[in-house]
């Protein structure tokens, strides 16, 4: 079993979440690497990471229930929203000038698996327990 402590732990950073990360989640970035994430030039870096996190707090706050309630009511992380925060990073990786982006940028491009951050509905799909279809 891969250790994935440096996921978590840079999930963690990313999100702004100190409650934890299951192991799921670290898995969904597992691909990527420290090296990856340091070999983009940081404007790159900057504007991936800050999509990542944006979109995916967008998507869990989605289905937050009552805000003024008080307490910490926010909804835990599901698949979706990791989902939708990934492809924001491919879509901020994109917007970067193909003649400016880095060769790192290229490679994590080239091996991203999910489409760009597109569609009504970040983070509710069928497949992501905790989300429901629209």
């Amino acid at each position: 079993m891969t250790d994935l402590s440096w996921q978590k732990k840079f999930l963690a950073d990313v999100l702004g979440d100190d409650r934890g990360l299951p192991d799921w989640a670290a898995r969904m970035v597992a691909k990527f690497s420290q090296e990856d994430i340091d070999g983009l030039h940081p404007k790159e870096r900057e504007a991936a990471l800050s999509a990542f996190g944006r979109v995916a707090r967008q998507s869990r706050n989605a289905r937050q229930g009552d805000i003024h309630s008080g307490g910490d009511n926010r909804p835990a992380w599901v698949e979706g929203d990791i989902d939708w925060g990934l492809r924001a990073a491919r879509a901020a990786l994109e917007a970067q000038p193909a003649g400016l982006r880095s060769d790192k940028a290229n490679d994590i491009l080239a091996d991203c698996e999910c489409p760009s951050a597109v569609g009504p509905n970040p983070g509710r799909d069928a497949h992501t327990p905790g989300t429901e279809h629209e």
